[in-house]
C-alpha cells in the first residue's frame, strides 16, 4: 500500500514540528501519553495508516510490540524511537536518529504526545492532490472526439 504524500509547505524536507515538546494538551492525550504511552503509540500508528480512524483499534499490533519490548527489556523508547523517524521521514521534518533517539529516551511521554499531535495536524490538511482543475476561471477542456462528431459519419 503506498502512502499519499501530506506536507504543510513548499519546502517538506526542512519542515519543523508544529507543536513543542513541552506543548502538552489535550488533556485526553496528555494521560494517555504519560499513563499509557503504548496506547497513544498504537493510536499515532493507527491514525497514519487511516486518517479517518475507522480502522483504529485501541490495543493495536504497535501498542503490543511498545508493550512487549517495555515491559521484557525496559527499552521501549527504541521502538517509540523507530515510529517518531517514520513520523518525521513521511512529513519532512527536520531532525536525526540521534534526536529521535534522546527525545525518546529522556521524554518519551512527551516525545509520544508531539507525534500524535503533529500527525493528527498534518493529515487533517489532507493530501496534497496534482491534476486537472476545471473550476479555475479561463481553463477550458475541448469534449472527446466522439462527442464532437456525434451525428457525423466518420470520414475515411
Amino acid at each position: 500500500m503506498a502512502h499519499q504524500q501530506y506536507s504543510q509547505g513548499p519546502n517538506v524536507q526542512n519542515q519543523e514540528w508544529s507543536n513543542g515538546l513541552c506543548s502538552c494538551g489535550p488533556c485526553g492525550t496528555c494521560l494517555l501519553g504519560t499513563f499509557l504511552p503504548c496506547v497513544l503509540l498504537g493510536k499515532t500508528a493507527d491514525r497514519m495508516r487511516d486518517p479517518t480512524m475507522q480502522t483504529a483499534s485501541a490495543c493495536n499490533s504497535e501498542c503490543m510490540i511498545f508493550c512487549g519490548i517495555q515491559a521484557i527489556t525496559g527499552c521501549g523508547f527504541i521502538y517509540a524511537m523507530m515510529k517518531r523517524g517514520e513520523i518525521r521521514e513521511r512529513f519532512g521534518i527536520k531532525g536525526s536518529g540521534m534526536s529521535d533517539c534522546c527525545t525518546s529516551y529522556w521524554c518519551g511521554c512527551c516525545a509520544l504526545i508531539q507525534q500524535e499531535k503533529e500527525v493528527q495536524a498534518r493529515l487533517a490538511q489532507g493530501p496534497i492532490v496534482q491534476g486537472y482543475d476545471t473550476k479555475q476561471e479561463g481553463m477550458q477542456m475541448p469534449a472527446p472526439p466522439q462527442q464532437q462528431q456525434q451525428g457525423q459519419t466518420p470520414q475515411y
